[in-house]
């Protein structure tokens, strides 16, 4: 039970995930693409921070952890890392088609086992492997129900190989963020790495904002709207302050690689969310692809334990 219980985290923060794609598709037909990440950027990191100042009120040790040079260059690192991952990841989602986005996103946890292997020596154990391969092949299920379906095929015409591009450069952007955020999550703790990670960000995605907007050479593209006041607000406190700390949270429990499998729940929540709220058919092979899925999750739940000492 307490191996589940580690996983809750990391399956929540997917959850929350799943739901951004589903906001998304109303929000990018308000915002631009690289000025509304830069928004969620905005309103997650001052939540977080808002986090960050009321726990250090009961473990003072929080508003000043033990930085040394290394760390500091680490969190600049992941704060653009983190940039270049919304960046790809809004542009890629705004050029793709929706079930491209679904399937090379659930690349990401094969660059994290391959990238905590390389950098952080944590060797895939068989259980992680098999939970992977099954709920990746739940997750392959789902998108291929999703990409022979009516609606599907009518719009897949328009898609984009710059944005298939994208969003693979995107999955491979958070694998990073996830493995080179983990010695800084396992020294300090998930809120202050998450913090100072998108505190950075805004050093590289205020900019990228600015010639976006300058580049439209229209301001009136940004249509605050209540709709996109509320897709915003959940990107910002749901998407970005929420979900990255429920995440580097439990990659703090667990190894990354092990923690990484939960995000195969992603585009089946939003495929989920996207029929209860957007009224889209659910095939019978959605729910067949979910429960594939979810087996793979539980083996990788019930066999895994926490971190383990990197293997050099």
């Amino acid at each position: 039970m307490a191996r589940l219980r580690d996983g809750i985290d990391p399956l929540l923060a997917s959850c929350l995930w799943g739901g951004m794609y589903v906001v998304s598709r109303a929000g990018f037909g308000l915002i631009p693409p690289v000025t509304l990440g830069a928004l969620r950027v905005i309103i997650g990191g001052a939540a977080l921070t808002l986090a960050l100042g009321l726990a250090a009120r009961r473990n003072p040790k929080l508003a000043m952890p033990d930085w040394t040079s290394a760390d500091r260059w680490r969190a600049v690192a992941l704060g653009g890392i983190v940039a270049a991952t919304i960046i790809t990841q809004f542009l890629g989602t705004a050029l793709a088609s929706a079930h491209d986005g679904a399937l090379l996103t659930t690349i990401t946890p094969v660059f994290v086992v391959l990238l905590a292997w390389m950098l952080l020596g944590e060797r895939p154990r068989w259980a992680v492997v098999a939970g992977m391969v099954l709920a990746l092949a739940g997750v392959a299920i789902v998108v291929a129900a999703e990409t022979a379906s009516p609606a599907s095929r009518a719009s897949n015409h328009a898609t984009a190989l710059l944005g298939d591009g994208l969003l693979v450069l995107s999955a491979l952007c958070w694998a990073l963020f996830t493995v080179v955020g983990a010695p800084l999550i396992r020294k300090h703790s998930a809120l202050v790495a998450a913090t100072s990670a998108t505190r950075w960000s805004l050093l590289f995605m205020l900019p990228a904002a600015g010639i976006e907007l300058a580049l439209r050479n229209d301001w009136r593209a940004l249509s605050l709207t209540p709709g996109a006041v509320a897709a915003t607000l959940y990107l910002g406190l749901g998407a970005t302050a929420l979900a990255w700390f429920l995440w580097y949270r439990g990659i703090a429990r667990m190894e990354a690689g092990v923690a990484s499998i939960y995000f195969f729940a992603q585009p089946v929540v939003g495929g989920l969310l996207a029929g209860l709220f957007l009224h889209e058919a659910l095939p019978t092979a959605f729910w067949l692809g979910g429960l594939v899925l979810a087996a793979g999750i539980l083996i990788v739940a019930w066999t895994s334990s926490g971190v383990s000492t990197p293997a050099r």
